[in-house]
C-alpha cells in the first residue's frame, strides 16, 4: 500500500434539509442561538432547556435542532437531550488555539512526526464517532480512514475510550441499538467480554484495538474530555508487521500529551 497525501480537516459535507424560515432570515438567526446554547452548555440539554435559553418556541426549536443534528452540528443521546456536535467541535478545533498558540494539526502533526505513525482525532457523534482530523505517518503503508468517516465504538480504540466514559447500563442500552458487529475475528461480539475490555481502559487511562476493526493495524487511543465528559480521543495507528504491541504501548505517553494539548483547545 501506498501512503495517501495529507488532507484537510473539512469533515464530509451533507445535503442539508430544507429549512422553514421568513425570507429575512430569521430561521439562520435561530440556528445560530441554538449552536450557542449548545456551545456554552456544560452538560447535554433538554428540548425545553435549549428553547427557553435561545428564546425560541419549542416547536421551532425541535424543528431546527432536527437539521444541526442531520448536518453532525448536533447530536442528541437517549433520553432526548442535545449537545454540540462533532462538526462543531472541529471548526473550533481547526480555529481555536491553546495556550502554546497551537491549533489541532500542530498537535497531531508534532505527535505523529514524534512517533513515526498516522494520528487522528474522532469526535463523538451519537451512537458512533466521526474522524475530524487525520495526520499521516511517513510509513508507506496507508490506513483506511479518512476525515467525515462515521466508525463504530465498539472495535475502534477511539470509540472504546468513549464507550469507558459510560457506566454498564449506558453502554448495554447502546449495544442494543447499534448490536456488535464483527469486522475482524478480533472484535468484541459478546457484550461481556466488551465490558471487561472497557473496565481495562479505565484503569488504564488508554484503548487498544488489536486488529478488531482493520486486519493488520493495532491503535492506541487516550480520551479527550471536556466540562468532565469524553467527547472523543487521539488515536496513533501503526501496522502490526511493522510495529509491535510493545512499540505500540509506548506511545501512550506522547498520545496522552496531545490529548491534554487538544483538551485545552476544545474548551
Amino acid at each position: 500500500m501506498s501512503m495517501a497525501a495529507p488532507e484537510k480537516p473539512v469533515p464530509a459535507i451533507k445535503t442539508p434539509p430544507a429549512v422553514d424560515g421568513s425570507g429575512d432570515g430569521s430561521a439562520p438567526r435561530k440556528l445560530l442561538r441554538l449552536l450557542e446554547v449548545l456551545g456554552s452548555a456544560p452538560r447535554p440539554l433538554r428540548l425545553a432547556e435549549i428553547a427557553t435559553d435561545a428564546a425560541i418556541a419549542k416547536p421551532t426549536a425541535h424543528r431546527l435542532l432536527a437539521v444541526l443534528v442531520d448536518q453532525d452540528w448536533a447530536v442528541t443521546h437517549e433520553g432526548g437531550v442535545y449537545e454540540i456536535g462533532p462538526r462543531a467541535r472541529a471548526v473550533a478545533a481547526t480555529a481555536g488555539r491553546g495556550p502554546a498558540n497551537a491549533n489541532v494539526d500542530d498537535v497531531l502533526g508534532e505527535l505523529s512526526r514524534d512517533i513515526s505513525q498516522t494520528v487522528h482525532l474522532g469526535l463523538r457523534a451519537g451512537d458512533h464517532f466521526v474522524y475530524t482530523h487525520k495526520v499521516d505517518g511517513p510509513q508507506a503503508f496507508g490506513i483506511a480512514s479518512h476525515l467525515g468517516m462515521q466508525q463504530l465504538l465498539h472495535c475502534t480504540a477511539i470509540g472504546k475510550c468513549i464507550l469507558a466514559d459510560m457506566n454498564e447500563q449506558e453502554v448495554r442500552e447502546l449495544v442494543s441499538r447499534t448490536g456488535l458487529p464483527s469486522r475482524t475475528p478480533n472484535t468484541h461480539t459478546i457484550p461481556a467480554s466488551l465490558l471487561d475490555d472497557l473496565g481495562q481502559i479505565r484503569k488504564r487511562g488508554y484503548a487498544l484495538d488489536e486488529e478488531e476493526n482493520e486486519a493488520n493495524i493495532r491503535c492506541l487511543a487516550v480520551p479527550v474530555r471536556v466540562n468532565g465528559r469524553t467527547v472523543g480521543a487521539i488515536s496513533a495507528s501503526a501496522v502490526t508487521f511493522v510495529c509491535d504491541k510493545e512499540q505500540t504501548i509506548g506511545f501512550a505517553s506522547a498520545v496522552k500529551e496531545a490529548a491534554l494539548k487538544v483538551q485545552e483547545i476544545l474548551r
